[in-house]
């Protein structure tokens, strides 16, 4: 009987709590216990803001500028803004999905082709980053969507911005996106032809200048490769091979004007040379690949003479050995290109008769 009774006043007891804990004012509330967490903004959604944002703030910021009423300063406000918005679109774009949603938004043409012109370092400068990253993350669809025209831009960045950096960003998409591109290399032929390069040399530190010969040599190569192998292409390669032979660089590369701008890129070049910067080693590529083409026409210079006289003794030099060959400099083979050099140099128009 004890036993029942216990039994009976623990189910009275439950069922109160039971009872209480129903009230409405004991109920709780799930949704403060498991607050829901909104669903994150899609990328392509992000992206398409951001590019809005970009148009909207450029557009305010090219009103001011052309009524010219406040001064510079607000202007440039703006063009600030851009630039901290722009740092957060170039971190996106690192993505391959998200550079791919950027060229899906029209990024290229809304954002950077048409305020590549602004005359605004601080600006120009991540617009030419943000282009640079699209070439290195997704270099076939950014080489399909980007206006040849950008290369106009770009030409007339190096050729005259007086600000280094952005003359290194500007050539450092053109190392990208020129190489093994017969359309876009006839456009640089067309529109400026070789000189903007050997004239901005003497312009140039030497890491930028490394490049630059790098890509003078790869460009070159690939010509002297692609001019090699001409009888053995199928129809398909017709179409390429014909824009090859209207970039015309081998037939140019037999001209004064072209060898001897590429002296004075040898001659800026070599008072640059030290153990550190290992510029030495582009231009001993560049002077193996230029023998077929200039040798003849240096004849005769007496500063050609000198330089490649000086080139040979660093080549010589005992001490640079190792550092030459760290560098894949084939000694034996460069001496004998340098000396090959000298010994046609040294002839004059009056030794041949």
């Amino acid at each position: 009987m004890y036993r029942f009774i216990l039994l009976l006043v623990s189910l009275n007891l439950g069922t109160t709590l039971c009872a209480s804990e129903s009230s409405p004012e004991n109920v709780i509330d799930s949704a403060k216990l498991y607050p829901s967490t909104p669903e994150p903004e899609p990328a392509s959604q992000i992206i398409e803001n951001t590019i809005s944002h970009l148009e909207s703030v450029a557009a305010t910021a090219a009103k001011l500028a052309r009524e010219g009423i406040l001064p510079t300063d607000e202007t440039q406000k703006h063009y600030d803004q851009m630039v901290e918005t722009l740092a957060e679109l170039i971190e996106m774009v690192k993505d391959q999905n998200n550079a791919y949603k950027f060229h899906k938004a029209k990024g290229i043409d809304r954002i950077i082709f048409h305020n590549m012109d602004i005359p605004y370092s601080r600006l120009r400068g991540p617009l030419l980053v943000l282009l640079k990253v699209l070439f290195e993350v997704v270099p076939t669809t950014t080489d399909a969507i980007i206006p040849i025209s950008t290369i106009d831009k770009l030409l007339d960045i190096f050729e005259n911005d007086d600000n280094l950096a952005m003359k290194a960003h500007a050539l450092d998409i053109l190392y990208i996106w020129l190489p093994e591109n017969p359309k876009a290399q006839v456009r640089v032929m067309k529109l400026k032809g070789l000189e903007p390069f050997y004239h901005q040399v003497s312009k140039l530190d030497t890491s930028v200048i490394s490049i630059l010969l790098d890509l003078f040599n790869t460009i070159l190569e690939e010509h002297i490769k692609v001019r090699n192998v001409d009888k053995q292409m199928t129809k398909a390669d017709s179409d390429k091979i014909q824009l090859y032979r209207r970039i015309g660089l081998l037939e140019r590369m037999s001209t004064p004007a072209v060898c001897n701008g590429l002296m004075k890129i040898f001659e800026n070049t070599w008072s640059y040379v030290t153990d550190d910067n290992d510029v030495i080693g582009p231009v001993l590529d560049l002077v193996k690949n230029i023998k077929p083409y200039c040798m003849k026409v240096l004849r005769g210079q007496t500063k050609a003479t000198e330089l490649f006289q000086a080139i040979l003794d660093y080549v010589q030099d005992g001490n640079k050995k190792e550092y030459l060959e760290n560098l894949n400099v084939n000694i034996t083979d460069m001496k004998t290109v340098l000396e090959d050099f000298i010994r046609e140099l040294k002839y004059t128009v009056k030794d041949e008769f």
